[in-house]
């Protein structure tokens, strides 16, 4: 009998280290948080993010960082949160929330490079793009250092956007190189990337696929058939249409991980990436964002 108690202490005690050595990351766009006064349902947020359960969040789109912050500081008292001070012409900053127990933040900085490709921007002024926001972060348990660099590139299908992002895709492949040189071995690169053409194999689509040659990763997006939704080409029809922008790009072993999970949360799941309704895709979507948070644990 003592025998039998015993191993299933250890039993325990292994299966609780396997949990807690697992890491789950999660990018979510939230549509413009709290653009005006209140316009975010932050109860359906609040279920959204717990749902996810991810142990950092890179976010993108926070408009009222006064508002989101109360929000994180109030509904999820076991994390922290750090904003980005530009967000581009439409103020839409990006930011990591973080679960205290989790990872500790230990610098962070904003490259500049992105905000407005081809021109020199000043270390303190804002382009009218969103930066790049590169945090560093310590797993506690294992004391592994490791970097997410939080995205948010140019938006659009036109062939200005094209080229505005291929711009965009090349400054991302070197900032991975820096940080490799600086030997930072264990990179993510996070966000709402507005791969338009990632779905339809295009010219978008090979350069994004540079990108990740360029820095040897892949995308955690690469078998999803969605990641948001959007009116279409049609925006009479009362369709919505699915498309893949959010990534969370990593390299092969990342932390010495030998696996990982991929998962699609929101109205993206409920509705399988099928072309539906508005009223289909439900408060998430109408209330929250059309975007859809995109997660992948690590074990």
């Amino acid at each position: 009998m003592f025998l039998i108690k015993r191993i299933s202490f250890f039993a325990v005690i292994l299966f609780s280290s396997q949990v807690f050595a697992s890491l789950k990351v999660a990018t979510y766009n939230i549509k413009t948080f709290d653009a005006f006064k209140g316009n975010t349902n932050k109860v359906e947020l609040k279920k959204i993010l717990e749902n996810v359960d991810a142990d950092i969040f890179t976010v993108e789109e926070i408009i009222n960082g006064k508002t989101f912050t109360s929000f994180i500081k109030t509904e999820f008292p076991g994390y922290s949160l750090f904003l980005s001070r530009c967000g581009g012409r439409g103020r839409q900053k990006i930011g990591f929330v973080y679960r205290n127990s989790k990872v500790k933040l230990d610098k962070v900085h904003e490259d500049n490079r992105l905000s407005d490709p081809g021109n020199i921007t000043g270390e303190y002024g804002c382009g009218r793009l969103r930066p790049a926001v590169v945090g560093m972060f310590t797993e506690k348990k294992s004391k592994e250092k490791f970097v997410i660099v939080g995205l948010h590139l140019k938006a659009g299908g036109t062939a200005r956007s094209y080229d505005q992002r291929s711009k965009q895709y090349k400054i991302v492949a070197r900032i991975v190189r820096e940080l490799k040189y600086a030997d930072y071995k264990n990179v993510l690169l996070m966000g709402d990337l507005n791969s338009t053409g990632f779905i339809s194999f295009d010219e978008d689509y090979n350069n994004f696929q540079d990108m990740l040659l360029d820095t040897n990763m892949e995308t955690s997006s690469k078998n999803l058939k969605c990641t948001s939704y959007w009116s279409g080409m049609n925006r009479s029809d009362n369709i919505e249409e699915s498309s893949v922008l959010d990534h969370v790009i990593f390299s092969e072993n990342f932390l010495n991980y030998s696996q990982s999970k991929v998962q699609l949360h929101s109205h993206c799941k409920k509705a399988r990436c099928q072309h539906v309704s508005a009223a289909d895709l439900g408060i998430s979507y109408n209330e929250v964002s059309d975007h859809c948070p995109v997660s992948i644990t690590f074990k």
